[in-house]
């Protein structure tokens, strides 16, 4: 009686791992594909990041030359059709200037004058002016233009219509492999959205801060950009 109830046990334990390796088997029965997805648009707007700064005697002197190129900042901007929401200019800043001489072991600091900063960006909505302004505004040696980003009034939508490609690409892409390999796609398992962006160009401007006052503007030629967009999708193989 006790030989036949070991063997009964044993006979259960054999089954239930066989029911649990076929279980795991078919768990296990899943294709991981990476999909790819890409939309290009033009920009809608741009925005322009610059400095307005001199260095003088006094911090006095120096806001003097600051604020006077920054009233021609916006008279630029007002001529050029820049609406005053589209001007962000509240930061002003102020430091001390020291040059420091390292030449035979001297470690000399001349204190230079004090320097006054101001950031400004302006937000470019009519962008058949783009040439027009930098042009305008690197006339002033005071006024140092950083970079130029280039934005879009619904960037989640343009990343919205990337994804749905990118997931459109990895279905397709494991339909095909399952396919080769005479396995047909079942219920998806996993999706992960992976590193999508697509990018915001800066152009460098400090190139053009020689620019003469007679020279006409070159064209600054803006082209489409990309939204890129990336999901990991895992797919249950029947």
């Amino acid at each position: 009686m006790k030989l036949n109830t070991a063997y009964a046990a044993l006979l259960f334990s054999a089954c239930a791992m066989f029911s649990a390796q076929s279980a795991i088997a078919a768990e296990e029965r899943y294709i991981d594909v990476t999909g790819q997805g890409e939309v290009e648009a033009y920009p809608d707007y741009l925005q322009l990041n610059l400095t307005v700064s001199d260095t003088q005697p006094t911090s006095k002197a120096a806001k003097a030359k600051v604020d006077t190129a920054m009233n021609n900042v916006l008279a630029i901007s007002k001529k050029l059709g820049i609406k005053q929401d589209d001007i962000d200019a509240a930061q002003i800043s102020n430091q001390a200037i020291f040059e420091y001489d390292y030449s035979s072991k001297r470690n000399k600091r001349e204190y230079k004058g004090e320097q006054v900063s101001r950031s400004v960006t302006l937000t470019l909505r009519d962008m058949e002016q783009y040439g027009v302004l930098v042009h305008e505004l690197l006339q002033n040696s005071l006024v140092k233009i950083h970079n130029t980003q280039l934005r879009f009034n619904d960037r989640a939508a343009l990343e919205q219509q990337a994804m749905t490609l990118a997931l459109t690409n990895a279905r397709n892409k494991a339909k095909n492999m399952a396919n080769a390999l005479d396995n047909k796609l079942g219920k998806v398992l996993h999706i992960e959205e992976q590193g999508n962006g697509g990018g915001q160009p800066m152009y460098e401007m400090r190139a053009m801060s020689m620019a003469k006052a007679d020279s006409e503007p070159a064209p600054m030629l803006i082209q489409k950009q990309s939204i890129n967009a990336s999901a990991g999708v895992r797919f249950e193989l029947k």
